[in-house]
């Protein structure tokens, strides 16, 4: 494939890429069914295929393809200063443990008051220090915010990206027992199961997203770029896939199901999950303009409010956990879901109407993938 003329020098392709919106809302909504899923199904979760659809797109289409679109947007952005990305990190870091206080410390001391099992009390503190995606997205915005002050090159990302994969290897077989070290640890490497989203693993997501971001930028012929990245990722994916499977290397596939290896997977996992991640998004570059507009409107609404609604959902979904509790059949658990989508989405919107008014903006401007 002659790529001579495919990608200036300069930027050329500027503003919102209507495509990485559109997977961003897909992935917020795939968040939002998987997460209901886990507080109201019955563990282990039943063999069904309604069960592995659920538990699929909560996968490669929702988490990995939320850090690859946080990469595009550094580029994307008007505001990817040093400043204001080691801010953003700063708040959504911050932001992230006070979810988890709000959402897992305070809603298992109700479920304490409410049943008097200890256990919950011990959970409570446990899951106040467990690493989710809020927690990693902080750690990744700093990560630019250096990067972008050092003045690093592509060959200084992709370094960066094999550096971490390759620490990621030995330290991936060291846990530890103790609460005091693994806490600490968890940030940066899968150590103990309360770490979903380690800085070592995920890393690589956003960086390969800035690099795509830099294509994208430069990219004179969207069509044909996609079309090229459909042909490199779709085989590359089944070779990446073949070879795992051969070697019995776990990515946290296992019976239909991501298991706690998919949250801290090594090298094989970024490889195989990156490609996923690209073919999906080539994948929606041609679909979308087939999308009725509403459709379009709202998931490029959710992905402008990914933070905002990502937060709210947690909130309502820890708190009736505590009331209803359950299991529930999946038939109760889409009918769930069918119903936060929209209050999510309204309260989001309410929400950022009354900041707009509260705390207006200094400056236009912001991501613009």
């Amino acid at each position: 494939m002659d790529h001579a003329g495919l990608f200036a020098d300069s930027p050329v392709n500027r503003g919102r890429q209507l495509e990485l919106d559109v997977v961003r809302g897909l992935a917020i909504l795939f968040m939002l069914l998987v997460h209901v899923h886990e507080a109201f199904a019955a563990y282990p979760f039943a063999p069904t295929w309604g069960t592995r659809l659920i538990r699929f797109l909560g996968g490669p289409p929702a988490a990995p393809v939320f850090m690859f679109a946080l990469g595009v947007g550094v580029v994307y952005s008007r505001r990817s200063t040093v400043k204001a990305l080691a801010l953003r990190g700063l708040r959504l870091f911050v932001l992230a443990y006070a979810l988890n206080f709000v959402r897992d410390s305070l809603s298992l001391c109700a479920a304490y008051l409410l049943t008097g099992e200890a256990e919950n009390l011990e959970d409570a503190v446990t899951y106040f220090f467990a690493i989710d995606i809020l927690a990693f997205a902080g750690l990744a915005c700093l990560f630019f915010a250096a990067a972008i002050k050092l003045r690093f090159r592509t060959v200084h990302y992709i370094a960066a990206a094999l550096l971490c994969a390759a620490a990621n290897l030995p330290l991936s077989r060291i846990t530890f027992e103790s609460p005091a070290l693994y806490r600490v640890t968890d940030l940066i490497w899968g150590t103990s199961e309360y770490t979903w989203f380690p800085f070592l693993t995920w890393i690589p997501f956003p960086i390969a997203g800035y690099l795509f971001g830099q294509l994208l930028l430069r990219c004179r012929d969207k069509q044909r770029f996609y079309k090229d990245c459909l042909w490199i990722s779709i085989p590359a994916l089944l070779a990446f896939v073949i070879f795992a499977r051969l070697q019995d290397i776990d990515i946290g596939w296992v019976d239909g199901f991501w298991e706690r290896s998919y949250f801290q997977h090594t090298l094989m996992g970024n490889l195989i999950l990156l490609n996923m991640v690209i073919a999906w998004i080539s994948v929606f570059f041609f679909l979308t303009p087939q999308l009725p507009d509403f459709v379009r409107n709202s998931l490029c609404r959710w992905s402008r409010n990914i933070t905002e609604m990502y937060v709210i959902h947690w909130l309502i979904l820890g708190f009736t956990w505590v009331i209803l509790q359950g299991p529930f059949e999946l038939s109760w658990i889409v009918v769930y879901f069918l119903f936060l989508v929209p209050v999510t989405d309204w309260l989001a919107c309410r929400y950022l109407l009354l900041k707009a008014k509260l705390l207006p903006p200094k400056t236009a401007g912001g991501a613009a993938a």
